[in-house]
């Protein structure tokens, strides 16, 4: 985006605060302080569902609150497809539940919202194919169990959903927590601080891998292909059309995508001239080649549907185009009513900044164009990131039990060394070490928090037929 070297609306710089992630002390000592803390915090008491009396439809509607209205009989109907569904799109009642729980409280960087939904296929900045976790939008300090424990439920969800019994999905969860434990340990007894840094999580390396014990889901190739045909251009031949002036614009289609006002228009402008001093210079300068075509708002996702999601579509000088996304950045761990704070929530920095730099952490590589601005005057924040460019994800229901077992692995793969990044893990790793009393704990408390989700589902369709009277 070509812009003027005007500096007055030049954001204030916050910088997320990761100093409870750094640590001064030897990986040994961080793995043998991990083991104390088993005195402390058994593994018995960590498996213990402490039930929470809360309000679901209270809590659901004031996230709704802060959303767009009319899109909220389409954010209903989807929440109300399955029960994951409905897990997948009220993450602050799990939030809320995890506050409550019994937790170690070691921190490292997490997710937030580590299910099985968000990991998925997108482009390195050297055009490689990369899978790895793919939504940030709850990421911050935090627990690290509370990704381990999202996963978990996830499974038994989707599980349900494929007709799996209790038995074979206990089996898949199983597999998942040894795949933790074991990729924590490999993380710091056998690999240093810089082969860590530099795992790769490429797909080509994935499938070398296939004649290891690291057997792919048969979807595997057939997805690769397809991400890599998902690109700005394909962008522009599905989403866009030609005006009366035969000029390029996104198409329509109300009340999901709908052009904004003239007014919005030249505030996004304005504002993405901030976004682009979060960039690197070399982005920077990328955009500086391209103008403004045309911007719609887009809305996208379960949990992030109604919120405030924009498309802009980029013209360069040669003509070529590219699409940014631009997503609303909510505050993490929202419920009405209810103190969902941790020993490390922080009420600075930006939103926007803080998925950003979480993003960046989990990630072994992030799009370049990843950044995030903020706007004064609404108090809203953003971030933004490329649209689709390669990005692509495994339809969880035509898995087969072998498949499905596998992808939960290599989820639990991915999010370990997600965490692996943060030091700290290391007092993570000296906690779960490899017994099987923890997996057997975590089994039984995904179990009865799934039971739950069920409860708070059925209470949430309740709502919805109630309403539908009363209309």
């Amino acid at each position: 985006m070509a812009t003027s070297h005007d500096t007055t609306n030049t954001p204030t710089k916050l910088h997320y605060d990761l100093s409870k992630i750094n640590i001064s002390k030897s990986v040994h000592e961080l793995i043998a302080r991990g083991k104390e803390i088993r005195d402390e915090v058994s593994f018995e008491q960590l498996g213990t569902f402490k039930p929470v009396k809360r309000n679901v439809v209270q809590g659901i509607r004031h996230v709704e609150q802060k959303m767009i209205a009319d899109l909220m009989p389409l954010r209903h109907k989807r929440l109300a497809a399955s029960a994951f569904a409905f897990f997948r799109g009220t993450d602050e009642l799990m939030a809320f539940d995890l506050s409550k729980q019994t937790s170690t409280n070691i921190p490292v960087v997490i997710s937030g919202d580590a299910h099985l939904g968000n990991f998925g296929f997108y482009a390195s900045p050297e055009r490689k194919l990369l899978f790895d976790l793919n939504d940030f939008d709850e990421s911050t300090i935090g627990s690290w169990d509370w990704d381990i424990r999202r996963l978990l439920v996830s499974i038994i969800l989707q599980g349900e959903q494929l007709g799996f019994d209790p038995e074979q999905i206990n089996i898949v969860m199983q597999g998942t927590l040894e795949t933790y434990q074991q990729i924590l340990s490999e993380c710091f007894e056998a690999h240093s601080a810089m082969e860590r840094y530099y795992f790769s999580t490429e797909v080509e390396t994935f499938l070398q891998s296939e004649e290891s014990n690291h057997k792919l889901p048969k979807v595997w190739r057939k997805i690769r292909d397809s991400a890599e045909q998902r690109n700005s251009d394909k962008v522009v031949k599905k989403f866009t059309t030609l005006d009366s002036r035969g000029h390029l614009i996104f198409k329509e289609n109300a009340p999901r995508t709908v052009h904004v006002s003239d007014k919005r228009f030249n505030e996004i402008k304005d504002h993405l001239k901030n976004y682009t001093q979060s960039v690197s210079p070399d982005v920077t300068v990328l955009l500086s080649q391209f103008h403004i075509s045309d911007i719609v708002r887009h809305s996208v996702g379960v949990g992030s549907f109604g919120t405030r999601c924009y498309l802009v579509l980029l013209t360069a000088i040669d003509g070529s185009h590219l699409v940014l996304q631009i997503k609303e950045a909510l505050q993490t761990r929202r419920f009405r009513g209810f103190d969902v704070t941790t020993p490390f929530s922080q009420s600075q920095p930006d939103n926007g900044e803080r998925i950003v730099t979480c993003q960046q952490i989990l990630q072994r590589a992030s799009d370049p164009l990843l950044g995030f601005y903020h706007n004064a005057d609404s108090g809203r924040s953003y971030y933004v990131r490329q649209f689709w460019d390669m990005k692509e994800s495994i339809n969880l229901d035509k898995l087969d039990e072998e498949d499905f077992t596998t992808y939960a692995k290599i989820c639990a793969l991915l999010l370990a060394r997600g965490h692996a990044q943060s030091p700290t893990a290391a007092i993570v790793q000296g906690y779960v070490g490899k017994k099987k009393k923890f997996v057997n704990a975590l089994i039984n408390w995904a179990n009865d928090y799934a039971k739950q989700v069920h409860v708070d589902y059925q209470e949430f369709l309740t709502s919805l037929d109630t309403d539908e009277k009363k209309a």
